[in-house]
């Protein structure tokens, strides 16, 4: 696994990382690195990644790729690319439009945080949906009773799956932080080759700006150097409150890419 932070190694390392989890089929050439997903039906575990110039041939070879998997048509292209100005006028002149700027950050500095509260790992139904209860509340902003959750549509229950399918796995470590036996703050860690990604990061609404975040990174960031981790890298939304929380913790933007769909 190529280590260096470029567009193509960055979704390379996530498709190695992830694949399983939720990614289960890749396929690159010269042109393209398409990488997908039967098991969740979102354009981001469903996308192509632009290495060189597009054209409309190009377009219409991955258009049909998605078409064949019943996928929305996501098409990442890096900023650093020397195509990449025209690369996104033809995209956005054939109907595609921007959906996101993702950044890809890589652990670079250790800061000094304590951590006093307790934080487990999910090994049972019980931890499974207490870490739901606090994904769920931390990603919707409308939430307002325990009533409400995310297990709305069929992309999140069948996201919610691929985790619960992951319990007790050797890869993917899910971990709980609680106060006073209730649960705070949730992330997962996911480990191959020496390599990790941190993904599913969140605070349960009433306990934001509380520092149960930092608390939980620096637990991880020890668990994975603990386990022989040489590279640990996330991506999150480019210039977001969430960039300047990982920040914070050690991290530093390597990469930034931004993803169109049509």
């Amino acid at each position: 696994m190529n280590k260096k932070m470029t567009g193509r190694n960055c979704l390379n390392m996530q498709y190695e990382v992830l694949e399983g989890l939720f990614f289960d089929n890749k396929e690159e050439t010269d042109s393209y690195l398409l990488c997908t997903s039967r098991i969740i039906d979102d354009y981001y575990f469903n996308l192509a990644y632009i290495k060189n110039k597009i054209d409309i041939e190009l377009i219409q070879i991955l258009e049909n790729q998605f078409k064949e998997i019943n996928r929305t048509p996501s098409i990442y292209l890096s900023r650093d690319d020397i195509n990449f100005s025209e690369n996104k006028q033809i995209l956005l002149n054939n109907g595609y439009r921007l959906n996101n700027i993702d950044v890809y950050m890589e652990f670079e500095k250790n800061i000094k945080i304590d951590i006093n509260t307790d934080i487990r790992i999910v090994k049972n139904e019980k931890d499974y949906n207490d870490f739901m209860k606090v994904l769920s509340s931390a990603h919707n902003d409308k939430i307002e009773n325990d009533e409400e959750s995310l297990y709305s549509g069929v992309i999140t229950e069948n996201y919610y799956k691929a985790i619960k399918n992951s319990i007790n796995s050797k890869k993917h470590f899910h971990f709980i932080e609680y106060d006073n036996n209730i649960p705070v703050c949730v992330s997962t860690l996911n480990i191959k080759e020496k390599i990790g990604i941190i993904n599913d990061f969140g605070t349960a609404q009433g306990y934001w700006n509380m520092g149960f975040g930092k608390q939980l990174m620096a637990y991880m960031i020890n668990k994975f150097y603990e386990m022989g981790g040489k590279i640990l890298t996330l991506s999150t939304e480019y210039k977001s409150k969430n960039q300047l929380f990982y920040e914070k913790v050690g991290f530093k933007e390597k990469y930034i890419m931004e993803q169109f769909i049509k």
